[in-house]
């Protein structure tokens, strides 16, 4: 693992959790003293508007740019923003898609990783966590692919994230089942 930095976009609409995705992200990222930039980006809608977020993270010292032009990574939580975004991931990027909601799309050329993150949040008692079982599949991810993260950082971006006890303590079920998902699919 040669990589400096990662670039991933997670999309998707208001009220899936994006934004709350991206902050569990940068403050995972900062619990490892890295440089992290995060942009997000919604409509006027408060639910069901677009929603999306640009998170950069970087073990190099330096100021990092909010914006990309291309990602390493996306996550899509709605077919509409998978259609709307996918062009900037990189040739050779993995897509993330929340199978529960999002059909894959032939026509795209990229890594495809289908996770029912809405109906595995849904197992575990609350829809509400779909995004935290996103967060803990792209944090294996990029643990395995760019950069060393931890699920120990992936708890502590939550911990500063989500305030409310029964909601962190659900959040967390759900960061660790997107991790060992994700683990699974490397094993078979």
């Amino acid at each position: 693992m040669s990589r400096k930095d990662v670039r991933v976009l997670a999309a998707g609409s208001g009220g899936q959790g994006i934004l709350t995705l991206g902050r569990v992200m940068a403050y995972a990222a900062m619990n490892r003293q890295w440089q992290v930039s995060c942009l997000p980006a919604y409509g006027a809608e408060m639910r069901g508007g677009y929603v999306y977020c640009l998170i950069i993270m970087s073990s190099r010292r330096g100021l990092l740019s909010p914006v990309s032009g291309r990602v390493d990574a996306g996550i899509f939580m709605q077919e509409r923003m998978l259609r709307l975004l996918a062009h900037y991931i990189k040739p050779g990027g993995t897509m993330l898609l929340n199978s529960s909601l999002v059909r894959p799309d032939p026509e795209l050329k990229f890594k495809t990783i289908d996770i029912a993150a809405s109906q595995l949040a849904e197992s575990l008692g609350n829809l509400q966590v779909a995004n935290m079982v996103m967060a803990g599949a792209l944090g294996c991810l990029i643990n395995r692919e760019y950069l060393p993260l931890e699920m120990v950082d992936l708890m502590a971006g939550l911990e500063k994230t989500v305030g409310r006890k029964e909601a962190l303590e659900s959040s967390r079920k759900a960061l660790e089942t997107g991790w060992s998902l994700m683990e699974q699919q490397w094993k078979t």
